[in-house]
């Protein structure tokens, strides 16, 4: 009785210990050099440039396009409050004209006809 509770309980490790990790919501790997945050079931990516700020949406690991996405950024940096509009670039890409300096906290908030809005918190 003792040794087939042992083997049970060796085996259940064993599953947990050797099962493949699988991220349901695809890659949070930055794809374009950005930060990346999961936030209701999809992946938000803000990237910094030289001309303003870029979110990149994906869901499941494929692109999600961002036609009927609209948007905020806000930036709060150095005692002060920057905000700017999020407009679609095609694809999956919104931009807004606004920097982000480092050490910024950045709120992103975006929404789309028939769903609820979405808030991310950025750290640079």
């Amino acid at each position: 009785m003792k040794t087939s509770i042992i083997i049970v309980i060796l085996l259940a490790l064993k599953t947990l210990v050797f099962a493949p990790s699988v991220s349901a919501h695809g890659s949070t790997q930055p794809l374009h050099g950005g930060v990346v945050k999961v936030e209701h079931e999809m992946v938000f990516e803000l990237v910094r440039e030289e001309a303003g700020t870029s979110l990149y949406l994906r869901d499941h690991g494929k692109p999600y396009p961002t036609a009927k996405v609209t948007g905020s950024v806000t930036v709060l940096a150095g005692g002060k409050k920057s905000d700017a509009t999020l407009t679609s670039a095609g694809d999956n890409k919104l931009t807004a004209a606004v920097s982000i300096p480092d050490g910024a906290k950045v709120l992103v908030k975006v929404k789309e006809a028939g769903h609820h809005s979405v808030t991310v918190r950025f750290t640079f």
